[in-house]
């Protein structure tokens, strides 16, 4: 029967998954860093990280849908309804009426425009994050 995972139960673990996860330090420097063995550290990668990994990244699908798109999606019915009362007020000659429909309609489509363009911001910016914490890549620029 095995045993429990030592790096699972280290009170360091979170800061042992992310060196692990953005690789960096060696596993020798990792293990040296934490007091663990370089055999715990691969087991622990090898079978607890990519799991570590599907979870934050289905948490991270589920935030993203339920945020932007609930949003989206509630635009895209108003809008659809805004644009039925302005048809019915122009069948109807009420162009008072008409002229607020379309105020409001423009108003749905820039509201769209602005979650659109926040969403790809947003996306971008996640993407910065993720390269500034995997550290500096090959060939990058050096200090000193």
């Amino acid at each position: 029967m095995a045993g429990k995972c030592s790096i699972c139960e280290h009170r360091d673990r979170r800061e042992i998954d992310k060196a692990l996860a953005t690789r960096s330090a060696s596993m020798r420097n990792i293990a040296e860093r934490f007091g663990v063995s370089t055999t715990a550290l691969a087991r622990h990668k090898k079978g607890h990280i990519p799991r570590l990994v599907e979870a934050a990244q289905a948490a991270a699908e589920v935030q993203a849908a339920t945020s932007g798109r609930e949003l989206i999606d509630e635009l895209e019915t108003l809008r659809g309804r805004v644009r039925a009362i302005l048809d019915k007020a122009e069948e109807g000659g009420e162009l008072r009426v008409a002229l607020q429909a379309v105020r409001e309609l423009r108003e749905c489509i820039k509201a769209q425009a602005e979650l659109g363009v926040q969403a790809e911001l947003e996306g971008r910016v996640d993407e910065l994050e993720r390269l500034l914490e995997a550290g500096p890549s090959r060939g990058g620029a050096r200090s000193g």
